[in-house]
């Protein structure tokens, strides 16, 4: 795994789409611990293809995750907590609003 040093506004964008969010989200809530573990909606080879191919390589390039591609298992990066911090600022994946 290879860890960079990204901007604030680089750092931003890796949480930008609601895959990711929900990704970090999950990992958060301890829902998450392996690929299998993601709710996805629609068309699930599609979706899965888009996780293994763009939300889970930018997170993990971040370092907000460590992903297993061979067992399936995703967990908390180095810098897990600085994404886990605004998981709550980000707005609703599915447009609804927070239970808090």
């Amino acid at each position: 795994m290879s860890l960079t040093h990204h901007t604030p506004s680089e750092r931003k964008a890796a949480v930008a789409t609601p895959g990711r969010r929900r990704v970090i989200a999950g990992i958060a809530d301890g829902a998450v611990e392996t690929v299998a573990d993601l709710q996805v909606r629609g068309r699930v080879d599609e979706i899965a293809a888009e996780l293994r191919e763009s939300h889970l390589p930018a997170l993990e390039e971040a370092g907000y995750i460590e992903w297993n591609r061979e067992e399936g298992t995703i967990e908390p990066g180095p810098k897990f907590d600085e994404a886990a911090a605004h998981v709550a600022d980000l707005p609703d994946p599915d447009g609804e609003l927070a239970d808090d």
